[in-house]
């Protein structure tokens, strides 16, 4: 099954136009971009680094530019905080938050980070948050629970809150493929299901190609006003989306 779904998906990548999908290899150029990020990534214990989920290969590739910036960042996931560790030692300057349901887990307390317990299905309190730090994140990550309704609940309230230009982050979507996260099959049984993180993302790339299938241009620029008013907000707001290995990066216009 899962061979299947491999096959599938290359076919279905093969036949996407405007979306963006990246390969995972790693130019020499970005090579010390990566080393140094890795470096602190298996200093602080996290599974991001190439210890485990390899992450942060693709992440130097988007953050390296901005890590002497004066970024907003905001991480849905706190755990036992070790991510938190990271970013605080690559993002030097950045103005750092991190989300979770409680403390239960946490183990690092970050001098400068800020902690904020929130249900991150919980549109209401999740809005009052962002909206309260003043949105506007250059960053977001969605590393938290993982099931289907909490990447998916999480985008659609927290996408709004990108700044033009700015990085949408959702990890660990090999969680679409097993059952007890809201997916199908099992760990090394893998299916689609349905109402998948992947299956919403795979809509995006609809929206996202959609308007040069109303004007026939791919420059959104040029779309008219009065067909600008017509789209969705994703039509208006989706810039590019690139897959990677289990990790999905969504650029906002």
């Amino acid at each position: 099954m899962f061979s299947k779904i491999i096959f599938n998906f290359a076919i279905f990548s093969v036949l996407l136009l405007n979306s963006t999908l990246v390969g995972s290899n790693i130019s020499d150029q970005n090579r010390k971009a990566y080393e140094y990020l890795d470096n602190l990534a298996i200093a602080a214990g996290t599974d991001k680094s190439s210890t485990f989920h390899n992450y942060t290969k693709v992440y130097a590739k988007y953050f390296d530019s901005l890590r002497n910036d004066k970024i907003k960042f905001l991480e849905i996931g706190i755990n036992k905080g070790f991510s938190a560790k990271l970013w605080e030692s690559y993002f030097t300057d950045g103005d750092l938050h991190f989300v979770d349901i409680d403390k239960i887990n946490i183990q690092y307390y970050s001098p400068r980070a800020h902690y904020h317990f929130v249900d991150q299905t919980n549109f209401t309190d999740l809005t009052k948050l962002v909206k309260s730090l003043g949105g506007n994140f250059d960053i977001i990550i969605d590393d938290g629970g993982h099931t289907m309704h909490q990447q998916i609940m999480s985008f659609q309230t927290l996408f709004p809150y990108v700044k033009n230009g700015g990085i949408y982050v959702i990890e660990d979507l090999h969680t679409s493929y097993w059952q007890e996260y809201g997916g199908g099959g099992q760990i090394g049984a893998p299916a689609r299901g349905k109402g998948t993180c992947i299956e919403f993302l795979k809509e995006r790339i609809d929206d996202l190609n959609y308007t040069a299938g109303v004007t026939a241009c791919a420059d959104f620029d040029k779309v008219p006003y009065d067909k600008k008013k017509k789209l969705n907000y994703y039509h208006r707001n989706i810039d590019s989306i690139h897959f990677y290995q289990s990790l999905c990066i969504i650029i906002k216009k």
